[in-house]
């Protein structure tokens, strides 16, 4: 419940059967996605627990559609420039997942997506899509949690980068969909 004080580290490290340092980084994960609050000598505290007034279908769907329609646009805007800068964060998305540093991970995952909806240059989409970015955030942090369900997408991120550097829309509209809808989430659909 929302403002229930956790255990100790080295209480729930035990009630999950993990170590201490997998325990601290999913800890750090769940506070970065504004689940939990760490008060300095008070404890760790539940401060959110929902995506919020909406379903995980409306938002992946959603999602889907901006960032469907945003590579098109990309592909017709995008400059060199705009694709170095694109591999650099696509470059440390995937360092960062390879290293565990998943929090780091989450945030240049989304950059990354984030950088495609900027190239589109369509003011609406990077609009939607910048107000929607907490509750993706959440979303795939709670993916991230699950790590025996979580499977590394760094190959459709790829695929996709060289997609839409290539021009090849519906391609790279086809990685979007792969990577937003898991099995398990075309379920909830």
């Amino acid at each position: 419940m929302i403002g229930d004080k956790l255990p100790v580290e080295k209480e729930l490290a035990e009630i999950f059967g993990v170590g201490r340092s997998t325990l601290r980084e999913a800890v750090k994960i769940l506070v970065f996605s504004n689940v939990l609050e760490v008060k300095q000598g008070s404890g760790t505290f539940v401060k959110n627990g929902s995506i919020g007034d909406f379903s995980l279908g409306d938002l992946l769907r959603v999602r889907s559609m901006i960032e469907s329609e945003a590579v098109v646009l990309a592909a017709a805007h995008q400059t060199d420039k705009d694709m170095l800068h694109l591999k650099e964060v696509l470059f440390q998305r995937n360092q960062l997942l390879e290293a565990g540093k998943f929090s780091e991970y989450i945030e240049a995952d989304l950059a990354f997506h984030q950088q495609i909806v900027s190239i589109s240059r369509n003011p609406f989409l990077i609009k939607w899509y910048n107000e929607l970015l907490p509750d993706i955030k959440l979303h795939l942090s709670q993916q991230v949690l699950r790590m025996e369900d979580y499977q590394d997408n760094t190959s459709l991120h790829n695929k996709m980068y060289r997609a839409l550097l290539e021009g090849k829309v519906e391609e790279a509209q086809a990685m979007v969909r792969k990577n937003i809808f898991t099995d398990e989430e075309e379920e909830i659909l």
